[in-house]
């Protein structure tokens, strides 16, 4: 069983971000989990990462001269697998602890066809 990390980021090559893992976000009085990728501070351009920023960039993304391009801020964002215009988002919150992805369920059952 996968544990949780705390005080700790995942690790990643430059140029990429974190694999997918789950969060735990504490935000005012509640906490939740969600399904997140971290991205180290100066490790991610708009060009490393192919996202879509055709409403622009943001005001407070680091311009770089020397390539022309915008450095993605560190942190963590939530992975949304089903929007269809976006697929990260800030996490608003405090990220508590990060753990890898579970496997995937592989049923324990027989086919119903060979009863």
């Amino acid at each position: 069983m996968a544990q949780w990390n705390a005080n700790t980021v995942p690790k990643c090559e430059k140029g990429q971000w974190s694999d997918e893992v789950l969060v735990t976000v504490e935000k005012g009085r509640y906490c939740t989990v969600l399904k997140a990728i971290y991205i180290p501070y100066q490790h991610v351009t708009t060009e490393d990462s192919g996202w879509c920023m055709e409403d622009g960039i943001p005001d407070d993304w680091e311009y770089i001269e020397e390539k022309d391009d915008w450095w993605i801020p560190e942190g963590w964002y939530e992975v949304c697998d089903n929007c269809p215009n976006a697929t990260y988002f800030p996490i608003d919150g405090k990220t508590i602890a990060w753990m890898k992805l579970p496997k995937l369920y592989e049923s324990n059952l027989k086919d119903l066809g060979e009863m």
